[in-house]
């Protein structure tokens, strides 16, 4: 499977964390748009809770526009494109420059956004274009052990968000098991009592929701030096 280094595992794995996260956040606030265009205006301050962020806006269109567009937040999800943007370039020649591609793309999509009074309608072509970036590492990632590594981290973004945003066990439990056979490839040095801990809670409860606060600390936790060992 050949050799890569620490760094660029690094590189790998946050690119995988934060690509998922533009698009898992995305699809969860396209259900909090419209339930506070439809029903509550103030399904932002829940949607916070869930995402375990600051409620820090003072009505709904400052939280739309503040969680999509600023720069400055560490949640919203221009600054986490942006942070995938950058580990993209340093992997360039590793996931290829189409590939890097389709995250400036994205990234042009949300900087032209700004302002839109639409924002839905520009945030679809967002998730669109990270579909094609997930395509484009398939095709052009010729080391096997990067293309892991990579989706290794997607499938950790995935378990964290979906036991946050409460989707279904059936759906952490797979994200789960597909986490798992990753890990096996990839070698990663890894908190072994945690993984027993986050299988017991995901794959042996009947469901995780009681189990939640833990599994994301279990996460945090998993590995045993730095971010990738």
């Amino acid at each position: 499977m050949g050799i890569i280094s620490i760094k660029s595992s690094d590189n790998l794995f946050w690119l995988g964390r934060y690509v998922e996260r533009v698009f898992t956040t995305l699809k969860a606030f396209t259900e909090c748009y419209d339930v506070m265009i439809d029903i509550n205006d103030e399904e932002y301050v829940n949607f916070c809770r869930r995402l375990g962020i600051g409620d820090e806006y003072s009505c709904r269109q400052e939280f739309i526009s503040s969680f999509l567009f600023d720069a400055d937040s560490p949640s919203s999800i221009y600054s986490n494109l942006i942070h995938a943007y950058d580990n993209a370039v340093e992997m360039r020649n590793v996931i290829s420059s189409d590939t890097l591609s389709y995250i400036q793309l994205a990234v042009d999509v949300m900087e032209k956004s700004r302002g839109s009074t639409a924002p839905l309608l520009k945030m679809q072509e967002v998730t669109d274009w990270i579909f094609a970036f997930w395509g484009s590492a398939d095709d052009n990632i010729e080391s096997e052990i990067s293309r892991n590594i990579l989706k290794f981290g997607r499938s950790i973004e995935r378990i964290d968000l979906y036991t946050r945003l409460d989707f279904p066990a059936d759906l952490v439990r797979k994200e789960f098991s597909i986490m798992l056979n990753r890990l096996y490839k990839v070698g990663i040095d890894c908190n072994t009592d945690a993984i027993d801990r986050l299988t017991r809670m995901i794959l042996e409860e009947e469901d995780y929701k009681p189990y939640k606060i833990s599994i994301q600390n279990d996460l945090a936790q998993l590995f045993v030096t730095g971010v990738m060992g």
